[in-house]
Protein backbone atom coordinates (compact mmCIF):
# COMPACT_ATOMS: atom_id res chain seq x y z
CA UNK A 1 0.00 0.00 0.00
CA UNK A 2 1.79 3.44 -1.15
CA UNK A 3 2.09 6.01 1.77
CA UNK A 4 2.02 10.06 1.83
CA UNK A 5 3.06 12.54 4.23
CA UNK A 6 0.81 11.40 6.77
CA UNK A 7 0.45 7.86 6.63
CA UNK A 8 -0.98 5.36 4.16
CA UNK A 9 -2.95 6.08 1.19
CA UNK A 10 -5.99 5.20 2.28
CA UNK A 11 -8.97 6.57 -0.32
CA UNK A 12 -6.43 8.74 -1.78
CA UNK A 13 -8.21 8.31 -5.77
CA UNK A 14 -11.49 9.19 -3.76
CA UNK A 15 -10.48 12.64 -3.00
CA UNK A 16 -8.49 13.26 -6.26
CA UNK A 17 -11.84 12.20 -7.70
CA UNK A 18 -13.45 14.70 -6.04
CA UNK A 19 -11.49 17.04 -7.10
CA UNK A 20 -11.97 16.33 -10.49
CA UNK A 21 -15.66 16.41 -9.91
CA UNK A 22 -15.29 20.00 -8.57
CA UNK A 23 -15.82 19.09 -4.94
CA UNK A 24 -13.23 20.28 -2.97
CA UNK A 25 -14.97 19.98 0.37
CA UNK A 26 -13.86 17.66 3.15
CA UNK A 27 -15.96 14.68 3.48
CA UNK A 28 -16.21 15.42 7.71
CA UNK A 29 -16.40 18.39 9.03
CA UNK A 30 -13.96 16.90 12.12
CA UNK A 31 -11.74 15.75 9.20
CA UNK A 32 -7.91 17.25 9.36
CA UNK A 33 -7.50 19.97 6.93
CA UNK A 34 -5.47 18.20 4.43
CA UNK A 35 -8.27 15.46 3.64
CA UNK A 36 -9.97 18.74 1.98
CA UNK A 37 -9.29 17.51 -1.61
CA UNK A 38 -7.37 20.69 -2.77
CA UNK A 39 -4.90 20.53 0.55
CA UNK A 40 -4.30 16.92 -0.20
CA UNK A 41 -2.26 18.08 -2.90
CA UNK A 42 -0.13 20.56 -1.39
CA UNK A 43 0.19 19.14 2.26
CA UNK A 44 -0.28 15.20 1.85
CA UNK A 45 1.15 15.06 -1.52
CA UNK A 46 3.52 17.41 -2.42
CA UNK A 47 4.43 18.42 1.50
CA UNK A 48 7.27 20.94 0.51
CA UNK A 49 8.96 18.54 -1.98
CA UNK A 50 8.72 16.25 -0.01
CA UNK A 51 7.75 13.55 -2.53
CA UNK A 52 6.07 9.78 -1.18
CA UNK A 53 4.65 6.08 -2.93
CA UNK A 54 1.30 8.42 -3.09
CA UNK A 55 2.94 11.34 -4.83
CA UNK A 56 3.36 9.12 -7.57
CA UNK A 57 -0.20 7.78 -7.96
CA UNK A 58 -1.54 11.37 -7.67
CA UNK A 59 0.55 12.13 -11.18
CA UNK A 60 -0.66 8.75 -12.53
CA UNK A 61 -4.17 10.32 -11.99
CA UNK A 62 -3.78 13.66 -13.30
CA UNK A 63 -1.67 12.26 -16.35
CA UNK A 64 -5.19 10.21 -16.91
CA UNK A 65 -7.77 12.89 -16.17
CA UNK A 66 -6.63 16.67 -16.62
CA UNK A 67 -7.33 16.34 -19.85
CA UNK A 68 -11.17 15.72 -19.42
CA UNK A 69 -13.43 18.61 -20.89
CA UNK A 70 -15.49 18.48 -17.07
CA UNK A 71 -12.13 18.38 -14.89
CA UNK A 72 -12.63 20.40 -11.98
CA UNK A 73 -16.52 20.99 -12.36
CA UNK A 74 -17.40 24.45 -12.38
CA UNK A 75 -14.05 25.28 -10.45
CA UNK A 76 -11.38 26.11 -13.20
CA UNK A 77 -9.07 26.78 -10.70
CA UNK A 78 -8.94 23.20 -9.56
CA UNK A 79 -7.53 21.94 -12.66
CA UNK A 80 -5.12 25.24 -12.40
CA UNK A 81 -4.26 23.51 -8.79
CA UNK A 82 -3.40 20.33 -10.50
CA UNK A 83 -1.40 21.61 -13.20
CA UNK A 84 0.31 23.13 -10.30
CA UNK A 85 1.12 19.97 -9.20
CA UNK A 86 2.64 18.60 -11.78
CA UNK A 87 4.70 21.23 -12.07
CA UNK A 88 6.00 21.79 -8.60
CA UNK A 89 6.66 17.64 -8.63
CA UNK A 90 8.29 18.29 -12.05
CA UNK A 91 11.06 20.43 -10.64
CA UNK A 92 11.89 18.43 -6.98
CA UNK A 93 12.20 15.34 -9.42
CA UNK A 94 14.30 16.92 -11.88
CA UNK A 95 16.43 18.54 -8.86
CA UNK A 96 18.20 14.91 -8.59
CA UNK A 97 17.48 11.40 -7.73
CA UNK A 98 19.38 8.36 -6.75
CA UNK A 99 18.05 5.13 -8.59
CA UNK A 100 20.70 3.33 -6.99
CA UNK A 101 18.92 3.94 -3.73
CA UNK A 102 15.93 3.57 -5.29
CA UNK A 103 16.60 0.21 -6.77
CA UNK A 104 16.75 -1.21 -3.17
CA UNK A 105 12.71 -0.88 -2.63
CA UNK A 106 11.78 -4.61 -2.92
CA UNK A 107 14.91 -5.69 -0.20
CA UNK A 108 13.44 -7.22 2.81
CA UNK A 109 14.53 -4.87 5.60
CA UNK A 110 12.53 -2.19 3.22
CA UNK A 111 9.74 -4.63 3.10
CA UNK A 112 9.52 -5.28 6.32
CA UNK A 113 10.43 -1.66 8.17
CA UNK A 114 6.82 -0.77 5.43
CA UNK A 115 5.00 -3.63 6.97
CA UNK A 116 5.36 -2.24 10.60
CA UNK A 117 5.01 1.40 9.39
CA UNK A 118 1.10 0.79 8.14
CA UNK A 119 0.80 -0.75 10.94
CA UNK A 120 1.51 2.30 13.17
CA UNK A 121 1.59 5.34 10.79
CA UNK A 122 3.36 8.23 11.46
CA UNK A 123 3.81 11.54 9.77
CA UNK A 124 7.27 11.58 7.86
CA UNK A 125 7.88 14.80 9.45
CA UNK A 126 8.37 12.62 12.58
CA UNK A 127 10.68 10.40 11.26
CA UNK A 128 13.75 9.63 12.73
CA UNK A 129 17.21 7.68 11.97
CA UNK A 130 15.22 4.49 12.38
CA UNK A 131 13.31 4.94 9.72
CA UNK A 132 16.21 4.81 7.10
CA UNK A 133 14.50 2.24 5.24
CA UNK A 134 11.66 4.43 4.65
CA UNK A 135 13.75 6.46 3.41
CA UNK A 136 14.68 4.42 0.40
CA UNK A 137 11.21 4.28 -0.86
CA UNK A 138 10.73 8.05 -0.64
CA UNK A 139 13.78 8.11 -3.09
CA UNK A 140 11.98 5.15 -5.40
CA UNK A 141 8.92 7.68 -5.48
CA UNK A 142 11.25 10.96 -6.67
CA UNK A 143 12.94 8.58 -9.33
CA UNK A 144 9.30 7.29 -10.28
CA UNK A 145 8.10 10.75 -10.64
CA UNK A 146 11.19 11.22 -12.83
CA UNK A 147 10.29 8.77 -15.15
CA UNK A 148 6.84 9.79 -15.38
CA UNK A 149 7.34 13.37 -16.95
CA UNK A 150 7.40 12.76 -20.42
CA UNK A 151 3.87 11.19 -20.14
CA UNK A 152 2.47 13.75 -17.61
CA UNK A 153 4.19 16.62 -20.95
CA UNK A 154 1.98 14.46 -22.97
CA UNK A 155 -1.43 15.38 -20.95
CA UNK A 156 -0.53 18.79 -20.13
CA UNK A 157 0.29 19.70 -24.42
CA UNK A 158 -3.33 19.84 -25.38
CA UNK A 159 -4.12 22.12 -22.93
CA UNK A 160 -1.78 24.89 -24.55
CA UNK A 161 -4.66 25.10 -27.34
CA UNK A 162 -7.12 25.72 -24.97
CA UNK A 163 -9.73 28.50 -25.06
CA UNK A 164 -9.37 30.04 -21.48
CA UNK A 165 -6.41 31.65 -20.98
CA UNK A 166 -5.95 31.15 -17.67
CA UNK A 167 -5.63 27.45 -18.45
CA UNK A 168 -2.90 28.11 -21.21
CA UNK A 169 -1.05 30.10 -18.73
CA UNK A 170 -0.82 27.32 -15.93
CA UNK A 171 -0.35 24.74 -19.03
CA UNK A 172 2.11 26.55 -20.36
CA UNK A 173 3.87 26.78 -16.85
CA UNK A 174 3.86 23.30 -16.13
CA UNK A 175 4.97 22.70 -19.91
CA UNK A 176 8.15 24.79 -19.40
CA UNK A 177 8.90 22.90 -16.06
CA UNK A 178 8.47 19.37 -17.81
CA UNK A 179 10.86 20.12 -21.07
CA UNK A 180 13.63 20.62 -18.35
CA UNK A 181 13.63 16.47 -18.74
CA UNK A 182 16.11 14.99 -21.25
CA UNK A 183 13.58 12.87 -23.23
CA UNK A 184 11.23 16.52 -23.59
CA UNK A 185 14.20 19.10 -24.26
CA UNK A 186 13.59 18.65 -27.64
CA UNK A 187 10.72 20.68 -27.43
CA UNK A 188 11.96 23.72 -26.07
CA UNK A 189 12.81 25.86 -29.03
CA UNK A 190 9.02 25.43 -29.96
CA UNK A 191 7.54 26.35 -26.27
CA UNK A 192 9.76 29.26 -26.06
CA UNK A 193 7.81 30.51 -29.46
CA UNK A 194 4.76 29.30 -28.04
CA UNK A 195 5.31 31.50 -25.17
CA UNK A 196 6.94 35.01 -26.94
CA UNK A 197 3.98 34.29 -29.17
CA UNK A 198 1.37 34.57 -25.63
CA UNK A 199 3.65 37.55 -24.76
CA UNK A 200 1.31 39.96 -27.10
CA UNK A 201 -1.98 39.66 -24.60
CA UNK A 202 -2.90 43.03 -23.56
CA UNK A 203 -3.60 41.35 -19.99
CA UNK A 204 -0.60 42.07 -18.09
CA UNK A 205 -1.16 39.51 -15.54
CA UNK A 206 -0.60 37.25 -18.50
CA UNK A 207 2.17 39.02 -20.24
CA UNK A 208 4.11 38.60 -17.39
CA UNK A 209 3.69 35.01 -15.98
CA UNK A 210 4.37 33.90 -19.91
CA UNK A 211 7.65 35.85 -19.49
CA UNK A 212 8.57 33.69 -16.50
CA UNK A 213 8.35 31.24 -19.05
CA UNK A 214 10.59 33.03 -21.32
CA UNK A 215 13.14 33.15 -19.19
CA UNK A 216 12.82 29.49 -17.50
CA UNK A 217 13.19 28.07 -21.59
CA UNK A 218 16.71 30.36 -21.98
CA UNK A 219 14.92 33.36 -23.54
CA UNK A 220 15.95 36.96 -23.79
CA UNK A 221 13.33 38.92 -23.34
CA UNK A 222 14.76 42.37 -23.85
CA UNK A 223 11.57 43.84 -26.41
CA UNK A 224 9.82 43.65 -22.43
CA UNK A 225 12.26 45.34 -20.41
CA UNK A 226 10.03 48.90 -21.75
CA UNK A 227 6.57 47.13 -21.51
CA UNK A 228 4.37 49.80 -19.67
CA UNK A 229 3.82 47.59 -16.19
CA UNK A 230 5.88 47.27 -13.80
CA UNK A 231 5.49 43.73 -13.15
CA UNK A 232 5.80 42.77 -16.47
CA UNK A 233 9.01 44.74 -16.62
CA UNK A 234 10.30 42.87 -13.51
CA UNK A 235 9.43 39.51 -14.82
CA UNK A 236 11.14 40.35 -18.15
CA UNK A 237 13.94 41.41 -16.40
CA UNK A 238 14.09 38.35 -14.13
CA UNK A 239 15.15 36.16 -17.00
CA UNK A 240 18.56 34.15 -16.69
CA UNK A 241 19.80 35.29 -19.86
CA UNK A 242 19.45 39.01 -19.11
CA UNK A 243 21.17 38.52 -15.65
CA UNK A 244 24.40 40.26 -17.23
CA UNK A 245 22.29 42.72 -18.68
CA UNK A 246 22.84 46.47 -17.46
CA UNK A 247 19.29 48.00 -18.38
CA UNK A 248 17.58 44.84 -16.97
CA UNK A 249 19.60 45.27 -13.96
CA UNK A 250 18.55 48.54 -13.91
CA UNK A 251 14.42 47.93 -14.21
CA UNK A 252 14.57 45.56 -11.36
CA UNK A 253 16.69 48.04 -8.56
CA UNK A 254 14.37 50.97 -10.21
CA UNK A 255 11.03 48.96 -9.80
CA UNK A 256 12.15 47.14 -6.26
CA UNK A 257 13.19 50.28 -4.49
CA UNK A 258 9.44 51.88 -5.21
CA UNK A 259 7.85 48.67 -4.01
CA UNK A 260 9.57 45.84 -2.69
CA UNK A 261 6.06 43.99 -3.40
CA UNK A 262 6.08 45.09 -6.99
CA UNK A 263 4.93 41.37 -8.00
CA UNK A 264 3.14 40.46 -4.67
CA UNK A 265 -1.02 39.74 -4.94
CA UNK A 266 -2.09 43.00 -4.08
CA UNK A 267 0.60 45.23 -5.77
CA UNK A 268 -0.20 43.06 -9.44
CA UNK A 269 -3.74 43.95 -9.60
CA UNK A 270 -4.79 41.44 -7.22
CA UNK A 271 -3.70 38.26 -9.48
CA UNK A 272 0.24 37.80 -9.19
CA UNK A 273 -0.06 34.50 -7.20
CA UNK A 274 2.33 32.77 -10.47
CA UNK A 275 2.99 29.29 -9.62
CA UNK A 276 6.50 30.14 -11.50
CA UNK A 277 7.66 32.35 -8.92
CA UNK A 278 6.53 32.03 -5.46
CA UNK A 279 7.44 34.40 -2.52
CA UNK A 280 7.86 36.60 -5.18
CA UNK A 281 9.47 39.71 -3.31
CA UNK A 282 12.24 37.73 -1.70
CA UNK A 283 13.36 35.90 -5.06
CA UNK A 284 13.66 39.88 -6.31
CA UNK A 285 15.55 40.76 -3.52
CA UNK A 286 18.07 37.80 -3.68
CA UNK A 287 18.78 38.08 -7.88
CA UNK A 288 19.34 42.08 -7.09
CA UNK A 289 21.80 41.06 -4.27
CA UNK A 290 23.16 38.29 -6.63
CA UNK A 291 23.17 40.94 -9.37
CA UNK A 292 24.62 44.47 -7.73
CA UNK A 293 27.94 44.10 -6.14
CA UNK A 294 28.02 47.62 -5.81
CA UNK A 295 26.87 47.93 -1.99
CA UNK A 296 25.96 51.74 -2.25
CA UNK A 297 23.91 51.08 -5.10
CA UNK A 298 21.95 48.09 -2.94
CA UNK A 299 21.04 50.59 -0.29
CA UNK A 300 17.96 52.32 -1.13
CA UNK A 301 16.20 49.29 -2.82
CA UNK A 302 17.85 47.65 1.12
CA UNK A 303 16.13 50.71 2.71
CA UNK A 304 12.87 50.19 0.86
CA UNK A 305 12.51 46.50 2.09
CA UNK A 306 12.93 46.78 5.87
CA UNK A 307 8.93 47.68 6.43
CA UNK A 308 7.94 44.60 4.20
CA UNK A 309 8.09 42.33 7.32
CA UNK A 310 7.71 38.82 7.20
CA UNK A 311 8.19 36.49 4.38
CA UNK A 312 10.12 33.01 3.14
CA UNK A 313 13.58 32.80 1.51
CA UNK A 314 14.92 29.57 -0.53
CA UNK A 315 17.62 28.14 1.30
CA UNK A 316 18.08 24.61 -0.70
CA UNK A 317 16.38 22.22 -2.55
CA UNK A 318 13.54 21.31 -0.40
CA UNK A 319 13.66 24.02 2.41
CA UNK A 320 12.49 27.62 2.99
CA UNK A 321 13.22 29.81 5.74
CA UNK A 322 10.94 32.20 8.15
CA UNK A 323 12.75 35.64 7.36
CA UNK A 324 12.00 39.38 6.46
CA UNK A 325 12.81 40.78 3.58
CA UNK A 326 15.66 42.40 3.82
CA UNK A 327 18.05 39.87 4.76
CA UNK A 328 19.50 39.37 1.68
CA UNK A 329 20.26 42.89 1.61
CA UNK A 330 21.76 42.09 5.40
CA UNK A 331 24.33 40.15 4.03
CA UNK A 332 25.50 41.50 1.14
CA UNK A 333 25.54 45.31 3.10
CA UNK A 334 26.75 43.56 6.45
CA UNK A 335 28.63 40.27 5.32
CA UNK A 336 31.07 40.66 8.21
CA UNK A 337 28.71 41.46 10.93
CA UNK A 338 27.79 44.89 12.09
CA UNK A 339 30.78 46.98 12.29
CA UNK A 340 31.84 49.85 14.70
CA UNK A 341 29.88 53.01 13.99
CA UNK A 342 33.58 54.61 13.03
CA UNK A 343 33.95 51.93 10.39
CA UNK A 344 30.45 52.41 8.60
CA UNK A 345 30.02 54.18 5.22
CA UNK A 346 27.50 56.36 4.56
CA UNK A 347 25.47 53.64 2.78
CA UNK A 348 25.43 51.40 6.20
CA UNK A 349 24.77 54.20 8.03
CA UNK A 350 21.73 54.77 6.63
CA UNK A 351 20.55 51.36 6.15
CA UNK A 352 21.16 50.90 9.59
CA UNK A 353 19.07 53.92 10.59
CA UNK A 354 16.41 52.53 8.24
CA UNK A 355 16.16 49.58 10.39
CA UNK A 356 16.78 51.47 14.20
CA UNK A 357 13.82 53.97 13.13
CA UNK A 358 11.11 51.16 12.17
CA UNK A 359 9.41 50.64 14.92
CA UNK A 360 7.72 47.11 14.29
CA UNK A 361 11.22 45.35 13.94
CA UNK A 362 11.74 46.53 17.70
CA UNK A 363 7.84 45.53 19.03
CA UNK A 364 8.27 41.80 19.70
CA UNK A 365 5.28 41.45 22.00
CA UNK A 366 2.48 40.38 20.24
CA UNK A 367 -0.01 41.13 22.59
CA UNK A 368 0.70 44.70 22.26
CA UNK A 369 -1.23 44.38 19.04
CA UNK A 370 -4.74 44.31 18.49
CA UNK A 371 -6.21 41.39 18.59
CA UNK A 372 -6.80 40.88 14.20
CA UNK A 373 -3.44 42.17 14.01
CA UNK A 374 -1.18 39.37 16.77
CA UNK A 375 -0.30 36.82 14.76
CA UNK A 376 0.91 39.26 11.39
CA UNK A 377 2.91 40.74 14.57
CA UNK A 378 4.19 37.78 16.06
CA UNK A 379 5.18 36.49 12.53
CA UNK A 380 7.41 39.90 11.94
CA UNK A 381 8.88 38.94 15.06
CA UNK A 382 9.69 35.98 14.94
CA UNK A 383 11.22 36.28 11.13
CA UNK A 384 13.44 39.30 12.83
CA UNK A 385 14.81 37.28 15.69
CA UNK A 386 15.88 34.36 12.86
CA UNK A 387 17.35 36.95 10.44
CA UNK A 388 19.29 38.74 13.24
CA UNK A 389 20.59 35.06 14.38
CA UNK A 390 21.53 33.65 10.96
CA UNK A 391 23.64 36.59 10.21
CA UNK A 392 25.49 37.17 13.65
CA UNK A 393 24.11 40.60 13.75
CA UNK A 394 22.83 42.55 17.22
CA UNK A 395 19.04 41.46 18.04
CA UNK A 396 18.87 44.88 20.11
CA UNK A 397 17.96 48.48 19.17
CA UNK A 398 20.37 50.10 20.54
CA UNK A 399 23.61 48.53 18.62
CA UNK A 400 21.74 49.72 15.50
CA UNK A 401 20.67 53.45 17.19
CA UNK A 402 24.50 53.61 17.44
CA UNK A 403 25.62 52.64 14.38
CA UNK A 404 23.40 54.98 12.65
CA UNK A 405 24.65 57.77 14.82
CA UNK A 406 21.43 58.42 16.29
CA UNK A 407 22.34 57.95 19.94
CA UNK A 408 23.07 60.78 21.99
Amino acid sequence: MPFHAYGPSVDDEALLDALRRGDDRPQELDEPFWRAPYSFLTSALYCGGRLTPATVEGMRFFIRTIGEPGFGGDDPTLRHAALWFLREVAGVALAGFDRAAASRRNEPEVRAWLAAYLLVPRSILEWTAADSPGQVLLAAARTDCFDLLPEAFAAVEPLLAASSPRLRLHAASAAAMLSHHPDLVVHRPRLLEYHVAECASDDPYHRASMLLGVGELDGAPRAWLRDPHPGVRVCAALAPALADDPEATAVLLAEVTRNPAVLDMQAFEGMMALTALPHAAAVLAEQLCRRIGDVDRLVPAAVASVPYGATRLSVGEEQLLEAVLCEPYLRAVFPDGLPSPAALTAGQRRFAAAIAQHDPVWQRDALAEPPQDRYVASRRALAWEATFARLALPDDRTSWQAAAGLLQ
